[in-house]
């Protein structure tokens, strides 16, 4: 499957921690932006503690802000995986694109937020003044991608730590800036579901 520049992939684990997420937050339990990488084509960029695989840039395993080829990631992931593609009218310009990779460079292996990420699944803590500042020298990976995507203009600028995945997602879709996800990889369970009849989607 073809990968384009600004690509988000919404990832719907099985695990435990990935399904709090989702039930806490009422979507997926992470996301990672595509973006080219010289020889190696597109690559997904994310922020993450749980993958075992090397990061492609460093060749070692990475507790943060990472690289990895996507076909590759998605095949090795225990769960359901979709894309949301910018809507054409926010399709990105190849100097656009250079500013994405610039950036995604800039904070890579930038260790993770693990207290950002557990603030940003809260529904009310987050929208008070007791909210912490934005601190890009750790990353959690809804905050990574919100962070890149205001830079590009395609998001409103604010606190990017204030999204999980799904209310990013949520908020992407409200702005018009990307289109609606579509399902690359279903996990059995989901097939299950849809072939009884079920209405479980994979959206937010």
């Amino acid at each position: 499957m073809p990968f384009t520049a600004g690509d988000l992939l919404i990832f719907y684990g099985r695990d435990f921690t990935s399904r709090i997420i989702e039930w806490a937050t009422r979507g997926p339990s992470h996301v990672g932006i595509v973006c080219p990488h010289g020889d190696n084509g597109p690559v997904l960029f994310e922020s993450t503690t749980l993958c075992d695989s090397p990061c492609l840039l460093t060749g070692t395993r990475v507790r943060g802000v990472q690289a990895h080829e996507p076909a590759t990631r998605i095949a090795g992931y225990p769960g359901s995986v979709a894309r949301l593609r910018l809507a054409q009218a926010w399709r990105l310009s190849a100097a656009e694109t250079g500013l994405l990779h610039d950036w995604l460079m800039h904070v890579a292996h930038e260790p993770y937020d693990l207290r950002g990420a557990l603030i940003s699944g809260t529904r009310l803590f987050k929208w008070t003044a007791l909210m912490p500042y934005a601190d890009l020298e750790s990353l959690f990976c809804s905050e990574l991608c919100a962070a890149v995507l205001m830079r590009l203009a395609r998001l409103p600028l604010e606190n990017p730590s204030v999204y999980n995945p799904a209310s990013l997602v949520r908020e992407l879709r409200r702005c018009g800036t990307y289109g609606a996800p579509e399902v690359i990889k279903a996990s059995p369970d989901v097939r299950r579901d849809q072939s009884a009849g079920g209405s479980k989607r994979l959206d937010a």
